[in-house]
């Protein structure tokens, strides 16, 4: 060897860092000596200084080519060679705050190699940065309580924190203290026992015990959510750690987290008895602290069901007893909503309790109290399940004095109301066999408890409320809601169905709302709700959906209760006759489901499509279906051309919404055009079309009657008749497409004020003749009027001196002329309903059996018979008190009296065999 070490290269073997994962060459034991030997013979110029570094590079086993003294010390340290660090420092001086490339000093690589003597003899350099941090802003301290909690070994933390600095966060803001409560580093109290049942002797101080002997701890550091040691302490529930903090004579027993909560609120709330005993020792502890919703330790105790916590707060004082929080809420509201029945037993024997205090909302504690509880796990020693439990709590307070049962929050709901909607059933039966509350009042909605059990679907509720007399189950609320319409919903047909046995209002109301809810409806009536109920005056709710124009409505009706489509209300309204004032959609729809077009005024088909062009209405029969359609003139005439149907026979009413229509006299059919007369037209002819060949029966009803037959004494009658002037009536009967019996399609073109379709030309007759009938009734009717006025039948007898009296222009003479005027219009009508008589006798023979197959005959006489004896007996009637009037008028005035009487009383007689009491028979 040489004496000295010039510049020498050296080539570095592999070394692992186990720091910072870099790798560096060097030459371990008899491989580098012949190599160091050679570079030595190259150079003679060796430093003495150098030759020292060489030789403790190769005891570490290194490579001295690039390192400098500070590289050697921190290899140094990562090899635990004390002895060599000792060397570096003391003989070399060097830094023993020099940093690597990550920022560490030797200190900090000390704690990272675990080696408690390197760290003892670099803190007691006098010049060394305890607190020097890396680029991650660790320091020596955070790096030896990081090594704690994976190696439990706390010497060199224990070393470290009796020199550094504890009051400074890491790169994440922890303190020392707080990472040591929340990570659990001090002795548990399990450990203490053991140490003491092995009597070897007392432990070794803890990490915190270390940091609690800091007289310049800052005890009251916080974390990033606010929480402090203690609270931390509280949290983990560790009791040695939390009497050690309360014996600082520094520490703050009252801080409060990110909620404003404190460690007493906390421990009430999730800890054990003992905790909470450990904090109320303090002198300094407040057990009435608000948090950040205003409730105290007390409503924690309460809230978290740790009645033990809550009996050690109040042995405190109960001056928490009567404290709000935010929301207006008191312990006894939280009591009765989520504590057990002794908490609640606890609140009410608290001196100078509020027992029936509202909350924000005006709900008292008996309000919360029948809310349901089962989410309270597990039973509770004395009951069998935890619904007992909780209609002992409403047992309570219900027979608690002070207390109102019947107290309404600020929506007008009772605590009753509330059971309704959330409590358990076995509360409701309670409440409602109690008789202390009111079952049936309304909120400021109007809405009752057994509408929101309807709504929430609570069947057995909803069961248990209509089985008492004093629930209405037809009460609305101020939206016009019945409970079933809250009920109506998917999922819920029990609760509707039984609310449904007593409801007789919903589905009317349901039915009449705009805009319609076709989907509402069908669950009613799926649930089984009878859609041809009828209200008290007689309406179905058909009747209600037509009069709303709901159509979608009115489908559904119709498909479940198909018979109400001809159901006639109190006043004698069908749906039909609604709909058409309406709208021809759902005149439409009800035609084609079978409704009776029988009573229809042909002027109301068009009250509900009055800015149409449609002036005609068809109404049609083919076999069991029916059909309306609305048309114009135009479509009328292409209507009219086309051929019947010919699969199966069918019949049409045609009627038209203006005066006169197409056909009137017949002339759209070639009929020659009458005179407006008395007379009755009665024509019929066969007519083939020249084009197809196709033969049909035409034949005209008319008639004007009375037409110019007007006496002075009817001008001024207002009900003569009320319809057209001329009634005309035409049909066109379609040959068989067949032979053989069965009906034949037919054309009614019809100006009679009714839309019934008629079966066959017959009917059509019998309908013609019953309108003349009408107009007979009603001409006769006045006439008879004017007569018994005339005579003054229903007064006192009038004598000669009376009518001189009253009326000096007229002379006895005129009298009986007048009376003999009326003689005179009487025969004349006798002549006229003669000829009608005939003329449909004359009609029917030539029609009824050449043309429709005998069918209508009898019935078309029968009608006959009928017009000709209720005509001729009221004209006869009529006569008879024209002769008695006449008579004695004539007998007061000459001797002729005995002449004209018995001539004019056989007149009479000779065409009123029947007539016994005549002043009975005039009546009607």
């Amino acid at each position: 060897m040489h004496a000295r070490i010039g510049s020498l290269a050296y080539l570095y073997p592999e070394m692992e860092d186990e720091d910072n994962g870099s790798s560096t060459r060097s030459f371990v034991g008899n491989d580098c000596g012949p190599w160091i030997d050679d570079q030595l013979d190259l150079n003679t110029n060796v430093d003495p200084v150098a030759e020292r570094f060489h030789e403790i590079a190769r005891r570490l086993g290194v490579a001295h080519q690039h390192y400098d003294r500070g590289e050697l010390l921190f290899f140094a340290i990562a090899k635990s060679k004390l002895d060599i660090v000792k060397e570096l420092v003391e003989q070399f001086n060097v830094d023993v705050n020099e940093r690597d490339g990550m920022g560490r000093t030797p200190l900090s690589k000390a704690v990272d190699a675990g080696h408690e003597e390197t760290v003892e003899y670099l803190l007691s350099n006098k010049i060394i940065q305890v607190d020097a941090a890396d680029k991650d802003g660790l320091t020596p301290l955070w790096r030896a309580l990081k090594q704690f909690r994976s190696t439990r070994t706390s010497s060199i933390a224990a070393s470290l924190i009796r020199r550094a600095n504890i009051n400074t966060p890491n790169n994440t803001g922890e303190y020392p203290l707080l990472w040591a409560i929340e990570n659990r580093v001090g002795p548990s109290t399990e450990q203490r026992r053991k140490y003491d049942s092995l009597q070897l002797g007392p432990p070794k101080k803890s990490v915190l015990s270390l940091l609690l002997d800091r007289e310049d701890l800052d005890v009251n550091q916080i974390d990033s959510k606010g929480r402090s040691a203690l609270f931390l302490a509280v949290e983990t529930q560790d009791q040695t750690i939390l009497e050690e903090l309360l014996k600082r004579e520094d520490i703050k027993v009252n801080p409060f987290d990110e909620d404003w909560r404190t460690p007493l609120s906390f421990a009430s709330a999730t800890c054990r008895p003992s905790t909470v005993e450990t904090l109320l020792r303090h002198p300094e502890i407040e057990v009435c602290s608000v948090d950040i919703n205003g409730r105290t330790p007390l409503v924690w105790s309460i809230v978290n069901g740790q009645t033990e916590n809550m009996k050690h707060l109040l042995k405190i004082g109960n001056q928490a007893i009567n404290i709000a929080d935010k929301g207006g809420r008191t312990p006894l509201s939280w009591a009765a909503e989520k504590g057990s029945l002794t908490t609640v037993e606890l609140l009410l024997d608290c001196a100078g309790v509020d027992k029936d205090k509202k909350d924000n909302g005006g709900r008292t504690a008996l309000s919360w109290a029948v809310e349901n509880k089962l989410q309270r796990s597990g039973t509770r020693k004395g009951f069998s399940s935890p619904q007992q439990e909780n209609v002992r709590i409403v047992e309570l307070l219900i027979e608690t004095e002070g207390i109102d049962n019947n107290s309404e929050d600020k929506n007008g709901r009772t605590p009753f109301s509330w059971a309704a909607t959330n409590a358990d059933l076995s509360i409701v039966d309670y409440l409602v066999s109690s008789g202390h509350v009111t079952i049936d009042r309304p909120d400021i909605n109007g809405r009752t408890p057994l509408s929101w059990s309807a709504e929430y679907k609570l069947f057995h509720v909803v069961k248990c409320l209509l089985s008492s007399k004093d629930v209405n189950a037809n009460s609305k609320d101020s939206s016009q809601n019945t409970p079933l319409s809250w009920a109506t919903c998917e999922g819920n047909q029990r609760v509707m169905s039984i609310i449904i046995e007593k409801d007789t209002d919903t589905l009317y109301t349901m039915v009449s709302e705009r805009p319609e809810q076709p989907e509402q409806v069908k669950l009613l009536l799926d649930a089984g709700y009878d859609a041809c109920q009828l209200d008290p005056r007689g309406r179905t709710p058909l009747h209600f959906a037509v009069s709303a124009g709901n159509i979608e409505s009115a489908k559904l009706l119709i498909s479940y209760g198909p018979r109400s489509i001809n159901m006639k209300d109190d006043g004698g309204s069908t749906p039909l006759s609604l709909a058409v004032t309406k709208s021809p959609v759902l005149a439409k729809m009800l035609v084609e489901n079978g409704a009776e077009t029988d009573n229809i005024q042909p002027s109301a088909w068009f009250h509900g499509n009055k800015d149409s062009m449609d002036s005609i209405i068809c109404v049609s029969k083919q076999g069991a279906t029916q059909r309306l359609q609305y048309m114009t003139r135009d479509n009328f005439m292409e209507e009219l051309a086309k051929p019947p149907p010919s699969d199966r026979p069918r019949t049409r009413l045609l009627l038209c919404k203006d005066s006169p229509p197409p056909w009137e006299h017949g002339s759209l059919l070639r009929f020659k055009k009458s005179p407006n007369d008395v007379n009755l037209r009665m024509d019929m002819q066969l007519y083939t079309d020249p084009g197809s060949y196709h033969k049909s029966l035409h034949f005209l009803l008319e008639t004007s009657f009375p037409g110019s037959f007007n006496p002075w004494y009817l001008k001024k009658a207002k009900d003569i008749d009320s319809g057209p002037t001329t009634i005309s009536c035409l049909a066109i009967q379609h040959s068989k497409s067949s032979p053989g019996p069965g009906s034949q399609s037919a054309d009614f073109l019809s100006t009679l004020q009714n839309s019934k379709i008629p079966d066959d030309g017959a009917e059509f007759l019998i309908q013609f003749l019953n309108a003349v009938e009408t107009r007979w009734n009603r001409l006769l009717r006045r006439a008879e009027k004017h007569i018994r006025e005339r005579i003054r039948l229903d007064k006192e007898a009038p004598s000669l001196k009376h009518y001189q009296q009253s009326n000096k222009t007229t002379s006895s003479k005129d009298f009986i002329d007048e009376l003999q005027s009326d003689v005179s219009n009487l025969y004349q009508l006798r002549d006229i309903i003669e000829d009608h008589v005939n003329k449909a006798r004359r009609f029917v023979e030539k029609y009824c059996f050449p043309y429709n197959e005998g069918k209508g005959k009898q019935l078309a006489w029968d009608t006959i018979d009928q017009l000709e004896l209720r005509e001729f007996t009221r004209m006869s009637m009529a006569e008879a008190r024209r002769s008695t009037a006449l008579a004695t008028s004539m007998r007061r005035l000459t001797w002729m009296t005995f002449i004209f009487l018995p001539v004019m009383l056989a007149s009479t007689f000779m065409v009123l065999e029947p007539i016994r009491d005549e002043r009975r028979c005039f009546e009607r």
